[in-house]
């Protein structure tokens, strides 16, 4: 195998056992089990009147397992990001581009 394939399996492996992945995962299941929290994202999404829209979504922001979740979720997409852009200067490519 490829030292590049081994090593993205490495990094792979390491980010499963890191810690944005363990905080973002814990703070999923925390809010999956808040039905409560559950319920008011679901009436925000089907909100047609923008003002109780804003109103549930400051309740929704308010709550701090929502804040870390989106915090460790920022973190791993800005991750993800980085990555990609490394992907596309090494490849010289960018996204939809790719001819079939």
């Amino acid at each position: 195998m490829s030292e590049i394939i081994m090593a993205t399996y490495n990094f792979l492996d390491t980010l499963d056992k890191s810690d944005i992945i363990k905080e973002i995962t814990k703070y999923k299941n925390s809010l999956l089990d808040n039905k409560e929290l559950l319920t008011k994202i679901k009436q925000v999404q089907n909100e047609k009147d923008d003002r109780k829209k804003i109103i549930g979504r400051k309740v929704i922001y308010d709550n701090d397992d929502y804040k870390m979740y989106m915090h460790y979720y920022s973190e791993l997409s800005f991750l993800i990001m980085h990555i990609n852009n490394k992907y596309k200067a090494y490849t010289k490519t960018s996204e939809h581009n790719c001819k079939r």
